[in-house]
């Protein structure tokens, strides 16, 4: 599983298609695009993950003329998080409810290094991800991604938890 960060597919000519071919010619097999937000399935021998993400973000910059990371998580992995259902306490209706993702090589996160929250809730701290949950609207509500980038001072990619529920159903 791959998460384009900053990206909508159909804008700065990243289509779909020019997407999946981008995916195909750094090594991927069988690359589906899951939504609009730069979300892949893939198929890669583990030995050859870092190479393959690594020509994705290359090709990625090509067409948008600037470097946006790719974040890898197995499919697997995502159907395991996915069902810890961090969110369960949480009115997924009243609240984003998102989580922001680090590459899988970036240092570990020190969550004692997260921001000042406002109004937005951590729901858990990992290694390489950070859920957080906000108020839909108002002041004083930062997002799960803003947060892990000012923890950590890396770029990150973020899902809402929606999407990632979507993604594990379908991939």
């Amino acid at each position: 599983m791959g998460f384009v960060r900053n990206v909508m597919i159909g804008r700065q000519g990243l289509h779909r298609d020019v997407l999946l071919a981008a995916a195909a010619d750094a090594g991927a097999t069988d690359p589906v695009s899951h939504f609009a937000t730069g979300n892949l399935t893939f198929s890669a021998p583990a030995e050859n993950i870092n190479a393959v993400v690594a020509g994705l973000e290359q090709r990625v910059e090509a067409v948008l003329g600037r470097h946006e990371l790719i974040a890898v998580r197995s499919l697997d992995w995502l159907r395991a998080f996915v069902a810890e259902d961090l969110f369960a306490a949480h009115d997924t209706i009243e609240l984003e409810c998102e989580v922001s993702f680090l590459a899988p090589d970036a240092p570990p996160l020190d969550p004692a290094r997260i921001p000042s929250l406002g109004r937005t809730v951590v729901v858990a701290a990992r290694d390489r991800e950070l859920a957080a949950a906000r108020p839909r609207d108002g002041a004083q509500r930062p997002a799960a991604n803003r947060l892990l980038e000012r923890a950590t001072g890396i770029q990150a990619t973020a899902r809402g938890w929606g999407t990632l529920v979507r993604v594990a159903a379908k991939g």
